[in-house]
């Protein structure tokens, strides 16, 4: 079940990274044409711009949390045994879910109370509250990224730096 979500969510992500990119790419050209060529721009271009980077940012995270590349300190998995990796690594992708669960509640409080008010964006006059129902979806996506990660921890325990310096001496000999 987790392998089917897991390769559901990574074309999801993969699409809407490709999707934002590409608006925001092709509108910063058009705009940067329309003012040097033109003398002229579109108002409502770099309202969608920033939108766009902005939603990047947001599948970006869970993106980060499925291939593990956000930032972090290594010392005690390097160190570490592979059981004791295994309960880093665990506690790690926990405080991850609490995190997103606050990311994902308060997301969809701000989603809703900016719906029932009715604020629309400057440029483009839609409203706001479609820009602020990414925070909410992102916060499920690290949730699920989370479960991942436990799960995959809990089937296969990672190496530490010292096991594999270990078992790369093996090698050498």
């Amino acid at each position: 079940m987790f392998e089917a979500l897991n390769k559901c969510l990574d074309r999801l992500e993969s699409v809407a990274m490709v999707v934002f990119m590409s608006i925001a790419t092709i509108l910063t050209t058009i705009q940067v044409v329309y003012r040097y060529g033109f003398s002229g721009s579109l108002f409502w271009a770099e309202e969608v711009v920033i939108y766009s980077i902005i939603c990047m940012s947001f599948v970006g995270a869970s993106m980060g949390v499925r291939h593990g590349t956000h930032i972090s300190v290594d010392v005690l998995n390097a160190i570490a045994s592979p059981a004791v990796n295994r309960w880093l690594h665990m506690i790690a992708a926990l405080i991850g879910i609490v995190f997103a669960g606050f990311m994902t509640y308060y997301g969809f409080v701000l989603y809703f109370s900016t719906l029932d008010r009715g604020q629309l964006t400057a440029a483009l006059r839609l409203p706001m509250a479609w820009f602020y129902l990414p925070i909410g979806i992102s916060g499920v996506l690290l949730i699920l990224r989370y479960l991942w990660v436990i799960n995959e921890v809990w089937k296969k325990p990672p190496v530490g730096l010292s096991e594999e310096l270990v078992a790369g001496s093996d090698k050498l000999i």
